[in-house]
């Protein structure tokens, strides 16, 4: 799968772009606040139906303007394209092979894309929620019947956090027992998803990292889980006590976590700037893999600003492991444009 033409309108900065694209590395050279980002969100919201940098894709559209058009046309087994109106008014409208979507649903699983962008990194220094927001997204690609088992388990977590706080009566008990009872099941899918990926994220995060560091350095992944996935109902009935005291839910997969080690210790504290982007491009063209594995096409590759805080034998072993997959990279250094 590659990308071969972008056309945009009133789109950022752009008032018309039309492009065409090579099926291998593509690097968008330029100052900065040219606009080379722009694209690679453009490129994003036509694969994923939303921008990686804003919540509002309104924010998207040229100021004075009343909307935006995008439209990438791609190869697959044969031309397919992907149209994206998007509103000021924050009503978005698309098509598929120029036929209207019904939903943002419809247009995923189309035109597959993975992106790399600075803000990336905070996943693996800052919050656990960050990692678990990660993690169900990228799950969430390949398996349609997670994201209803998250929708219920985050639903229910809710009510039972609400029954918590207010502990009105002698049946508080048994109505966290009867939540308990039903988060059981899901917690078990979210757990068995969660560790099949990350031990296969895990797998292909080695491998890439070994080609981009060199082999000088060892990453690994361990999923922390906070409710054991062997006697999920008898943790939780141990838990009803304390949570009871606390007045709220106080484990389960809204509270795990990722612990990622670099040569046995926590990248969160011994990590530099350099090892950690290595690390993160290592984990984003491991969830290519994964994506590629479990869909058949191969997406196309986003990597914005990456070369920076990587040494010159890092830049190139990066271009190494990119064999085969379209990449789009945005630089404003006249050297690495050359690499």
């Amino acid at each position: 799968m590659y990308l071969t033409r972008l056309k945009l309108i009133h789109f950022r900065n752009y008032e018309q772009l039309n492009h065409s694209f090579y099926p291998g590395v593509n690097v968008l050279y330029g100052r900065n606040a040219q606009g080379k980002t722009n694209i690679l969100e453009a490129i994003h919201i036509c694969g994923n139906g939303k921008s990686f940098r804003v919540n509002a894709d309104s924010k998207t559209v040229m100021e004075g303007k009343e909307g935006a058009y995008l439209f990438a046309e791609y190869v697959e087994s044969m031309d397919r394209s992907v149209e994206v109106l998007i509103g000021r008014d924050r009503k978005k409208s698309l098509k598929i092979d120029g036929i209207p979507a019904k939903n943002l649903k419809e247009l995923l699983g189309n035109l597959f894309v993975v992106v790399f962008s600075p803000e990336d990194m905070k996943m693996a220094k800052e919050a656990p929620s960050l990692r678990r927001g990660f993690l169900d997204g990228e799950i969430s690609k390949i398996r349609p019947s997670y994201v209803d088992a998250l929708k219920n388990y985050t639903k229910i977590i809710a009510q039972k956090n609400a029954a918590l706080r207010r502990r009105e009566n002698r049946d508080t008990g048994a109505v966290i027992d009867a939540y308990n009872a039903q988060l059981a099941g899901y917690i078990r899918i979210i757990l068995k998803n969660r560790k099949s990926y990350v031990n296969k994220l895990g797998e292909y995060v080695r491998e890439t990292h070994r080609a981009i560091s060199g082999g000088t350095e060892e990453i690994s992944i361990v999923y922390k889980e906070t409710v054991p996935e062997t006697g999920i109902a008898e943790t939780l009935k141990k838990l009803r006590e304390r949570e009871l005291f606390e007045g709220s839910c106080t484990a389960g997969p809204h509270r795990d976590d990722l612990e990622i080690l670099l040569n046995g210790k926590d990248i969160r504290v011994f990590a530099s700037q350099g090892q950690l982007r290595t690390l993160m491009l290592a984990v984003k063209t491991a969830c290519l893999k994964i994506l590629e594995e479990s869909t058949g096409h191969t997406p196309v590759l986003l990597l914005d600003d990456v070369f920076s805080e990587l040494d010159q034998t890092r830049k190139k072993n990066l271009l190494r492991t990119l064999k085969g997959i379209q990449t789009f990279i945005t630089t404003a250094d006249d050297a690495d444009a050359k690499l």
